[in-house]
């Protein structure tokens, strides 16, 4: 009789551990591997921060945070050109809120530069700076460069403004990651 409860008791550890284990990866499996498309944003304001951003997101639409990953900034606000901060969506692995498409927003890292590309160019640190982020998720995140899209590729926008040529995007994030064409 003994010997039956252990052999039950030991059967149920073992499948609560399996369980365990199952709801630990899955957890770090849609946090860390679940990114398939880097969407890249301008703010069509030549002002603002994260911070600016998150306030206008959370008073004006109501959500949680901003509607991006990461921010690039110009300089205003007392932040350094092409300075990037990170938003709490990346820092918990959550979607955003950067297009309309639900499949994007949850699968997709969502960039944006402080500035209006339709206006003008991002400044030389800004552009570095998404070369070098792009690269850096790309790699990580195993993301081909084909898969970084901006924001008019997707949705009929003019978001990230036409002065950020997305072709040449991924072409310098290839040449950073030393990809042949």
């Amino acid at each position: 009789m003994k010997n039956y409860r252990t052999k039950k008791f030991l059967r149920w550890g073992i499948l609560l551990l399996i369980v365990f284990v199952l709801i630990v990866f899955s957890r770090y499996w849609w946090k860390e591997k679940r990114w398939r498309f880097i969407v890249v944003h301008h703010t069509a304001s030549d002002i603002g921060n994260l911070e600016y951003y998150r306030r206008i997101h959370q008073q004006e639409r109501g959500w949680d945070d901003i509607a991006y990953h990461f921010v690039i900034n110009n300089g205003s606000f007392q932040t350094v050109p092409g300075q990037i901060e990170e938003s709490n969506l990346w820092k918990e692995r959550k979607g955003g809120y950067s297009t309309s498409n639900y499949w994007i927003n949850t699968f997709a890292i969502a960039v944006v530069i402080v500035g209006n590309l339709n206006h003008h160019p991002p400044l030389p640190q800004q552009y570095e700076s998404l070369i070098n982020l792009l690269a850096q998720l790309s790699q990580q995140y195993n993301i081909p460069p084909e898969r970084i899209i901006g924001h008019r590729e997707i949705q009929n926008t003019e978001c990230p403004g036409k002065y950020l040529n997305m072709a040449k995007v991924r072409l310098d994030v290839k040449r950073k990651l030393n990809i042949k064409n």
